[in-house]
């Protein structure tokens, strides 16, 4: 299995925050980023986003440029979440004018994506929400958003679309907000190519087992991407990967490596006060360390299996911390 790491550019940029808006950094410059992100050790790809300013918006060019920093192009993010215009969802809205323009820019997108060969495109349904009763017709809602998703995935079944759940955040609810509310969506849009990105950060968040959830996805043939980040499960803090939850990540690489997951894990974290190279530097370090030690333990896959089917979870334990701890 080969594992493929990527990062936003957005990981290197600066963060405004509620008390700060100006954020705690200077901004790198564009050039600046991928001259970084190209002495990352271990990093193999950049995850992008459509609209692809201050990319180029040609993909063979996207595709030469981070060839020339050592790069290959990762998944591609769908831009309907940071304009004004999609407060109300980009999904879920009963405005008609915003429905068409959000399907006519996920075209686009799947049309940029295809060109790329081998990426897949994320669609977050960020606004997609409410945050107070009777503020929302919720069948509606969930109408819209699945015939959205049923337009969007019929336009290219050849491209995969990958859908990320999250709780809460930008609105206090959101309609896709859990794993088991994505697999509906799923089940009523009905089409192949429509698929999940666990984002750990964002399980974490919905009181999720990791490892559960990428079994369950990798089940249904619905498992594409995974998304890097980690927090203390009381929000979407998009922490440094591998700084709280150690059993939990530590897991979830048991399993992937187990399945010989193909996918991208791309690191999706912010850093608003720490130094931003060392962190995400630290990040690219502590998923190849997390792959490492599932290679360990995979060693002990028959044993820990058994253990498993014999509800010894002691026994199990025992073995795991002789495996990955310095005796």
């Amino acid at each position: 299995m080969k594992f493929r790491l990527s990062a936003g550019l957005w990981c290197l940029g600066n963060f405004a925050e509620r008390y700060v808006p100006g954020g705690y950094h200077d901004d790198f410059e564009f050039e600046e980023q991928l001259e970084i992100l190209s002495k990352v050790k271990g990093l193999d790809g950049i995850g992008i986003v459509y609209p692809t300013e201050p990319l180029p918006s040609d993909p063979d060019k996207i595709v030469k440029k981070f060839a020339d920093f050592g790069l290959q192009v990762a998944d591609v993010t769908v831009d309907n979440f940071s304009d004004k215009k999609w407060k109300f969802g980009a999904m879920t809205t009963n405005e008609k004018n915003i429905q068409k323009e959000n399907i006519a820019i996920c075209k686009e997108a799947i049309d940029f994506t295809f060109q790329l060969k081998n990426s897949s495109l994320l669609i977050w349904p960020a606004h997609d929400g409410f945050d107070y009763p009777f503020q929302v017709d919720y069948e509606e809602g969930w109408k819209n958003m699945v015939a959205s998703f049923k337009e969007i995935c019929a336009y290219n079944p050849k491209v995969k679309i990958s859908v990320e759940y999250k709780s809460k955040d930008p609105r206090q609810k959101e309609y896709i907000s859990n794993f088991a509310k994505m697999m509906i969506l799923f089940n009523d849009v009905g089409m192949n190519n429509l698929t999940g990105a666990l984002d750990t950060g964002h399980a974490l968040l919905s009181q999720e087992s990791l490892a559960e959830s990428a079994m369950l996805l990798k089940m249904h043939g619905k498992l594409n991407t995974i998304h890097l980040n980690d927090n203390y499960r009381d929000a979407d803090s998009d922490l440094i990967f591998g700084t709280t939850a150690f059993w939990d990540n530590l897991e979830l690489y048991y399993y992937l490596k187990k399945i010989s997951f193909q996918g991208w894990h791309e690191i999706d974290i912010v850093v608003p006060r720490d130094d931003r190279i060392k962190s995400l530097n630290l990040v690219v370090n502590m998923a190849r360390k997390y792959e490492y030690l599932a290679g360990e333990l995979l060693k002990y896959s028959k044993v820990i299996d058994e253990n498993l089917r014999s509800y010894n979870f002691a026994d199990n334990m025992e073995l795991i911390k002789d495996a990955i701890f310095i005796k």
